[in-house]
């Protein structure tokens, strides 16, 4: 009997190539790249360049899909630095055929114009991909990114890496760059490996990457309980299946994140590492058996909703979907805590679960616009946490979902302010997109991307500077509610810096999908400072409104 895997040794640009479609499982974990590990790699490529070298990454595991598209298995983090190199050198690059060349190893320009989604090489999982697409993939953009992505974000890392690679590259002459790109592109070796189904995916990374490394925390955790046990042989067997079937619908990092989670609601403390703090938080409190068999699956259940943004609460599902997933938009991922204990305490009580979750996402928003220290926020998320697992009553007026009058007046303050980082911008944008008259939610994997009508970086030369004279004002209000916008990604790339009249030919162009947060753009005739500060006012009602629909203290 074969086993249906495929392995064999081929250039990286052969699996860079056009018509080839990767993408991350959906639990797959973020890029965690640090600066050494790109640095390293910078260097063997340089050394590989100038020496004329071939140069061996390892091996690439791919799962096949029926749709001819391939899950990565094993490869994520070099497949996207990667990427990242590349698009430094295709921005950075002046000769039209060179950039080209660099640019089809990231994707197909005429089908990303068309919104195409199939036109990238890579796709990440949901968190990460927003940034990657307009960061790092677009044409142009890793030398307009962001300078502020959220520290410790993956985001943050991303950028991090951005600039490393800048300056790395930026050292080098033009010439210098091509012949990079070259050995990247004719010289850089991988072992293809390509397995039919996500078993068999798994278990080729694990044979790749366990051996001779420490384990994951869930693999202690996971000796740890069966040691404590005292199964049989058959029964410790059957417990380390069902361990792997909870990694296989969480992923190994969603397992950890999970077990960090549960013992932070049995501790109410998130010091300590996980594996040396589970065992006194957790099992001091019940046996393996109990641990297993009762409480785990339901964990398991409850987070892999959160992780989803999928509830399962029947004719309820919706009302508690919504701000599930506007909740996954955050730039902090503290709210997790709180909503697990609810999912794992409350399975049956679907309109209890859509009002505590229509709070939540209240909350979370409230926590990232305003409460900016890390300390206090965590407070804040600990408190909610202990009135859930001691049942107190969470929707009084006096609990901690809800907010003083001064706390809703810093609130709208802040919504009225400037948003520069990355994750605050498109979460508070698409919350509102879904906040108007005729909006909806955005889900993920959606083609959306946040638009300033007024560019962010205005040229010299650019007609806006005759209706926006001041630098000041410009930099003022380019980061405000009221000149955002939401547009496919292809007709962000392409308006950028026009005047406003050729943005809105843009915006609402035949066949482009029209957002309701630019929809009232379509009758507007002028953009100026105050009509930035009006529309600004006008959807922080909105949003207000929306968070707070009882009547004024």
């Amino acid at each position: 009997m074969e086993s249906g895997i495929r392995a064999r040794e081929c250039r990286l640009s052969a699996i860079l190539s056009p018509g080839t479609a990767l993408r991350m499982p959906p639990y797959q974990r973020s890029y965690a790249w640090q600066a050494d590990e790109v640095l390293e790699l910078l260097d063997d490529l340089w050394r590989s360049t100038k020496r004329g070298k071939y140069h061996f990454i390892g091996a690439i595991v791919l799962v096949e899909m029926d749709d001819g598209g391939f899950l990565v298995v094993d490869g994520q983090q070099r497949l996207t630095t990667f990427s990242m190199i590349l698009a430094m050198l295709r921005d950075l690059e002046t000769d039209p055929h060179y950039k080209a060349l660099a640019h089809a190893m990231i994707g197909d320009p005429d089908r990303a114009n068309r919104g195409d989604a199939a036109a990238w090489r890579l796709t990440l999982n949901h968190i990460d991909n927003p940034y990657f697409r307009e960061a790092v993939q677009t044409e142009g953009a890793t030398l307009e990114r962001d300078g502020e992505t959220g520290q410790g974000s993956n985001h943050g890392r991303m950028s991090q890496n951005l600039e490393i690679i800048e300056t790395y590259l930026g050292k080098l002459t033009a010439p210098e760059r091509r012949e990079l790109f070259e050995t990247i592109r004719d010289r850089i070796m991988v072992v293809r490996v390509v397995v039919p189904d996500w078993d068999g995916g798994y278990d080729v990374f694990r044979v790749l990457n366990t051996r001779g490394k420490a384990p994951n925390t869930h693999d202690i955790i996971k000796t740890e309980i069966l040691q404590r046990g005292d199964f049989s042989v058959d029964e410790a067997g059957a417990y380390a299946r069902q361990w792997l079937d909870h990694e296989s619908v969480l992923g190994a990092n969603g397992l950890d994140d999970l077990l960090n989670y549960i013992r932070q609601l049995h501790s109410r403390s998130s010091k300590g590492k996980v594996a040396a703090e589970f065992p006194k938080a957790v099992l001091s409190k019940m046996d393996a058996r109990t641990f297993l068999d009762t409480h785990l699956p339901d964990y398991v259940r409850a987070y892999s909703m959160i992780l989803r943004g999928e509830p399962d609460y029947g004719d309820h599902s919706d009302a508690v979907r919504a701000p599930l997933n506007h909740l996954r938009l955050l730039d902090h991922h503290l709210w997790r805590v709180p909503a697990l204990a609810y999912l794992y305490q409350n399975r049956d009580d679907g309109e209890a679960a859509a009002a505590f979750f229509r709070l939540l996402e209240r909350f979370g928003y409230a926590m990232m616009l305003y409460v900016t220290n890390s300390d206090a926020r965590r407070k804040q998320y600990a408190r909610l946490t202990r009135a859930i697992l001691d049942n107190k009553p969470i929707f009084h007026r006096n609990g901690p979902l809800n907010f003083s009058r001064d706390d809703k007046r810093r609130i709208r303050e802040r919504l009225t302010g400037r948003f520069v980082n990355f994750m605050q911008r498109r979460a508070v944008a698409l919350r509102l997109n879904a906040a108007l008259e005729n909006g909806e939610q955005i889900t993920s994997d959606q083609d959306a991307s946040v638009e300033h009508v007024l560019p962010r970086t205005v040229p010299n030369e650019s007609h806006w500077n005759k209706i926006w004279p001041s630098a000041a004002v410009q930099r003022e209000l380019a980061e405000t509610a009221g000149n955002f916008a939401i547009v496919p990604r292809h007709v962000n790339r392409v308006a950028d810096r026009l005047e406003f009249r050729e943005k809105k030919k843009l915006y609402f162009a035949e066949g482009v999908r029209v957002f309701a947060l630019t929809e009232d753009l379509r009758d507007r005739e002028t953009w100026t400072p105050d009509d930035v500060r009006a529309r600004t006012e006008q959807l922080v009602d909105i949003l207000m409104a929306v968070w707070f629909p009882e009547a004024p203290d």
